[in-house]
């Protein structure tokens, strides 16, 4: 073989930045340790071309699909039980969404999110079904700088804060989807109002983008992960994680405000 790493899993993360969307796929099929099969038969099922896959095993630096299945047998024997029972589709699934997030990030977009946030004292979030927990997340991180946040969760309170809000209100939309027409009028409504949006979304074809002064995109689920082995929420946390992080690194000055909330909740 070409490439000196033993360890196929290894191989596949050292490489996961490089990887095309499609090859992303295939990746993770790997990564959780699924059976092995033909290169026809696996690329039936995870709906790839086997160039595809050949493709793959040249970006890892093996000459074909035979090389590659001979170092994935290697490197499932040489799993303890232990690990295998670590590393399950879901702890793969978790590490695939962070990987993609990973690959996804626009630090100028994050930047335009925490300027916007940073210079606006009343926000209201968007979220609805899973989006409100991710609500709840956003609150209990930014409230320690003095923002006043509110949570909006089902269409009739969102169109209801849509009429209110103004030229003084920044608006933040979470949704995988991004694609409720409710939603929509909703953020039709607030612009003709003046306010401003910010959208964190999976789908980079949403009609809400063009109505947004930023977007972030999260990660998509694949289909195994949209069945329910991964909470829904997950790539919209793992977002509002590097927003949080990103906000304090560059608004220090915030820090002060966030350490006497720190202080209060102490006492």
């Amino acid at each position: 073989m070409a490439n000196e790493v033993n360890d196929l899993f290894l191989l596949i993360e050292s490489k996961r930045n490089d990887f095309t969307s499609v090859e992303q796929v295939i990746a993770d099929y790997f990564i959780a340790k699924r059976k092995i099969l033909s290169i026809s038969n696996l690329a039936k099922e995870i709906v790839v071309s086997a160039p595809s896959i050949t493709r793959f095993c040249k970006k890892l630096g093996l000459n074909n699909y035979k090389e590659l299945i001979f170092l994935y047998s290697l490197s499932l024997r040489d799993q303890t039980v232990d690990a295998s029972m670590i590393s399950t589709p879901v702890t793969a699934s978790y590490h695939a969404l962070a990987t993609r997030s990973d690959a996804s990030y626009r630090s100028q977009a994050v930047t335009n999110f925490c300027d916007l946030i940073h210079s606006t004292q009343i926000i209201l979030f968007w979220g609805l079904g899973f989006n409100s927990f991710a609500g709840q997340d956003f609150t209990f991180k930014f409230s320690r700088f003095g923002k006043f946040i509110q949570v909006y969760s089902d269409q009739h309170s969102i169109l209801l804060s849509a009429a209110s809000a103004g030229k003084d209100n920044l608006i933040l939309i979470s949704s995988l989807s991004a694609k409720d027409s409710n939603i929509l009028k909703a953020i039709q409504l607030g612009k003709e109002n003046g306010a401003q949006f910010l959208l964190i979304t999976a789908n980079e074809d949403s009609p809400f983008i063009d109505y947004c002064e930023e977007t972030i995109y999260a990660a998509s689920f694949s289909p195994d992960e949209a069945l329910g082995s991964v909470s829904p929420q997950v790539p919209i946390l793992i977002q509002l994680d590097i927003i949080y992080s990103k906000y304090v690194n560059l608004h220090k000055n915030s820090v002060d405000k966030w350490l006497l909330s720190e202080n209060i909740l102490k006492n």
